[in-house]
């Protein structure tokens, strides 16, 4: 039966609709980086990094990671999209905004290096996409309480599940000990609770229908 050894949530902003999920040392821009998704594309995989496409960038979305030390079970709840790769990791596993920002610099793995088979899951990426649209519909201004309060309902409802555990029988066996001793490790960023599935969508609030404008309209914030 296989085990979980590593499980943490940590909220990306999905900025040009993309986050990544790489090996420290990988380098986005090398001749082994996959393209981005292309529009409504989960995911591209390149030998050491992946790029895992949203279908907006401007909602925070929820990365929940697993390190696992065989194929785990396919876990309750159902998820809408499902996708797979295989990446090569040096012993840690890092999340990155398409800018460049690091997110998770790197969480060491008890598996070690070598070649890890993923398993990525998403939820909610068309209902968040259509709220946000919805939203910026409601809202003329977008720098307004009452609009920044719903978008704060939204932030963090896009979920997606990345599973990773070795693909071969090349990496060394997690023994007991090392698991008992994985609490010794760098700690990891401050996480978020992790549900073992994604809840209900948010209701976006109700609003009186605006009257004609009186000058010219508020700009949105840049989609």
């Amino acid at each position: 039966m296989s085990r979980r050894l590593l499980r943490l949530g940590v909220r990306v902003h999905p900025d040009k609709a993309a986050f990544r999920v790489h090996d420290r040392g990988a380098d986005p821009t090398g001749l082994q980086a996959p393209p981005l998704p292309q529009p409504g594309e989960l995911l591209t995989v390149g030998y050491d990094q992946m790029w895992v496409g949203s279908l907006q960038d401007d909602v925070e979305v929820t990365v929940l990671l697993e390190e696992w030390d065989a194929e785990p079970p396919p876990g309750p709840g159902s998820w809408e999209h499902e996708a797979s790769g295989e990446l090569y990791l040096r012993g840690a596993v890092a999340v990155s905004t398409v800018t460049g920002e690091p997110v998770l610099h790197g969480v060491r793995l008890l598996g070690g290096v070598g070649r890890y088979r993923m398993r990525i899951r998403a939820q909610h990426r068309e209902a968040i996409a259509r709220l946000y649209d919805q939203l910026l519909d409601r809202f003329r201004d977008g720098f307004s309480a009452e609009f920044q309060a719903a978008l704060r309902e939204l932030q963090g409802v896009e979920h997606y599940l990345i599973q990773l555990w070795p693909s071969r029988g090349a990496q060394r066996p997690v023994s007991e000990a090392a698991l008992a001793l994985s609490g010794s490790f760098p700690p990891a960023p401050a996480g978020l609770p992790v549900p073992d599935q994604t809840g209900p969508l948010p209701s976006l609030p109700e609003t009186e229908p605006a009257g004609p404008p009186d000058g010219p309209p508020a700009d949105a914030p840049d989609r």
